[in-house]
């Protein structure tokens, strides 16, 4: 690719601090990679002087191999946490990823403060004051969280303690001990020319690093507040928009898009525009196509009714000779994924979703389906595994020793770990009880399932003969949380399609989400986790009142985050709503004609 003058400006941009404004799809990778190489050979700079800071590992890989191709070894590539390893490690730090604390090693911890105590949430609070730099006994910034500031002052202190005293660490603490290292001996970790990506969504700590990393002062930034959608992960755009102060900094803008269509660019810009303003840098990204793609609007009544048009049109681009992966479904929210997961695995269409975004790895769904795994077939270890894991009303308060013991057990006599828990000589009367229990609940959805109960009544008898919503009530604080995952139990009987349980079965497990990506598959993917993506094709499903933009969050961010959303297509996107209601359908689509 040439590069335009903007770019050419950018890349010849040598000593002092520059700012360079990279709208969606404006070559702000390749900026990166010509001015490392503008530097080498043009100015002499040596490789171990150059440190280039990117967002993710994957951008940090993707660059560190871009970079070896044009023959550049010794630039130093990494993420923050990465850079900040390399320099704990050299000072010869306890804080290595082989001592990271893991959520279960604090889970009990935290249980003793409160029964309820959501880990995820608690250490997302945690991890949001250590990036302001907030420890347990400073002044917390606000973040919303279902604890009072007096649990989450004690759980915090409980935390620190436990790592301190195991010599255990987390990401943050890379951050933060590195920081401390770097003011009293600078000498460890400094480079002459430091560049960074994706710096709208730079933290505290992180800038603070930088005046550490980079004394020169000769620090190469690369953002766009318009995509800054990490604030609930203290990222902050103000570190970005005031670069220009803070820096004495020369602010360039790359606002060519050689990414999507005339319209699909023009539109965003309309939406956008009035969020900033109040920001004398911004600039209106212009298209380089000369081409107008497809945009449309399509509202349903409900979220099944959504997921079948939009399995629908996804069809009909497969039949019109479209590749898969040049398809995406992007959302605000997980469970807007559900119902569209669904079309496409009972029309047999190759999708690829994380993990933790699919239906059926819910909590929740993965206890009904081991249950009923269970229910189908004794010999299944990996369904009595699940069960266990699961810290649920029978089986709660048995001993993972116990497990162990029934994993020996089977190696030796051929029989499944559910058999041997069946025969098992316990310790305790409350276990047999607890045993016997669990083995009346089993035997008697057996017989309901060899009856032909049907899947639905199955699913609804082991949810309360389980007691799997109180399981839910137990475990959860937030309101919203408690009914979503309430709601999606009553999905689950949506999908069946069946009165054979084995064929359910196979169809709930019939397509992989593993982390290995498939070359040919539709993507379904949040809209945080696409941005720095592209597609021909893109759908973004799950528009309604209140979810999009989201109430709990402020509606400058939502905003960059729809932005994020209509600028990954590269030729056509397709927007629906559930009902009406949504400000952002009103304002981006205006006077624009469907």
């Amino acid at each position: 690719m040439q590069l335009n003058k903007q770019q050419v400006e950018a890349v010849k941009f040598k000593d002092g601090a520059c700012g360079v404004i990279a709208s969606a799809g404006s070559g702000k990778t390749k900026v990166l990679t010509e001015r490392v190489k503008n530097l080498v050979d043009v100015h002499n700079i040596k490789e171990k002087d150059i440190l280039t800071i990117s967002f993710t590992n994957k951008t940090a890989t993707e660059l560190k191999n871009k970079l070896n191709k044009m023959g550049y070894h010794d630039i130093t590539v990494s993420t923050f946490h990465g850079i900040c390893g390399r320099i704990l490690d050299k000072a010869g730090s306890y804080i290595s990823p082989k001592n990271l604390i893991k959520d279960w090693h604090i889970e009990n911890e935290f249980k003793r403060i409160n029964q309820k105590a959501n880990v995820p949430e608690i250490l997302s609070y945690i991890s949001y004051q250590k990036n302001y730099m907030r420890m347990p006994n400073d002044e917390f910034v606000y973040k919303e969280s279902n604890y009072s500031e007096e649990e989450l002052r004690q759980f915090y202190h409980t935390y620190e303690n436990f790592k301190k005293k195991k010599r255990l660490c987390d990401f943050d603490d890379f951050l933060l001990e590195c920081y401390k290292l770097l003011k009293e001996k600078p000498e460890l970790g400094q480079w002459l020319y430091v560049s960074v990506d994706e710096h709208q969504d730079s933290n505290l700590i992180q800038n603070e690093l930088l005046k550490l990393l980079c004394p020169s002062g000769n620090l190469f930034v690369v953002f766009d507040p318009r995509q800054a959608i990490y604030s609930f992960r203290a990222g902050n755009l103000e570190y970005a928009m005031n670069f220009e102060k803070e820096w004495n900094a020369t602010i360039l803008n790359l606002d060519i898009n050689y990414r999507s269509a005339r319209n699909i660019v023009n539109a965003a810009n309309d939406f956008i525009r009035p969020y900033f303003s109040h920001f004398n840098h911004y600039k209106d990204a212009i298209p380089n196509s000369t081409e107008d793609g497809l945009i449309t609007l399509h509202t349903y009544d409900t979220r099944d009714d959504e997921a079948v048009k939009v399995a629908n049109q996804i069809e009909k681009l497969i039949e019109e000779g479209e590749k898969l992966s040049e398809i995406a479904v992007l959302y605000r929210l997980n469970a807007h994924a559900a119902h569209i997961e669904n079309e496409l695995r009972s029309r047999d269409i190759e999708y690829e979703i994380n993990s933790s975004d699919s239906f059926f790895k819910k909590k929740e769904i993965n206890a009904i389906m081991s249950y009923l795994r269970l229910i189908n077939n004794h010999q299944d270890d990996a369904a009595f595994e699940q069960i266990w894991k699961l810290r649920q009303d029978l089986l709660k308060y048995f001993k993972n020793e116990i497990l162990n013991n029934l994993r020996e057990q089977s190696a030796k006599n051929g029989l499944s770990l559910y058999e041997n828990f069946l025969d098992y000589k316990f310790d305790a009367k409350w276990h047999y009880e607890k045993k016997n229990q669990f083995e009346q609940n089993i035997s008697r959805l057996k017989m309901q399932m060899e009856r032909n109960i049907g899947i639905k009544s199955l699913i609804d008898n082991v949810i309360k003969l389980f007691k799997l919503q109180k399981y839910i009530y137990d475990s959860y604080i937030d309101k919203d949380e408690i009914d979503e995952r309430l709601k999606n139990m009553n999905i689950l009987k949506g999908f069946v399609k069946t009165e054979n349980l084995e064929e359910f079965i196979n169809y709930v497990y019939g397509t992989s989400t593993s982390k290995k990506a498939k070359k040919n598959s539709v993507k379904l993917m949040s809209l945080h986790s696409s941005k720095g993506l592209e597609w021909n094709n893109c759908f973004l499903v799950g528009v309604e009142e209140k979810k999009l933009p989201h109430e709990k969050s402020s509606i400058d961010e939502e905003a960059r985050l729809w932005y994020v959303g209509v600028t990954r297509s590269k030729k056509n996107l397709h927007i629906s709503q559930i009902g009406e209601g949504s400000i952002f359908i009103d304002e981006y689509f205006g006077d624009m004609v469907n």
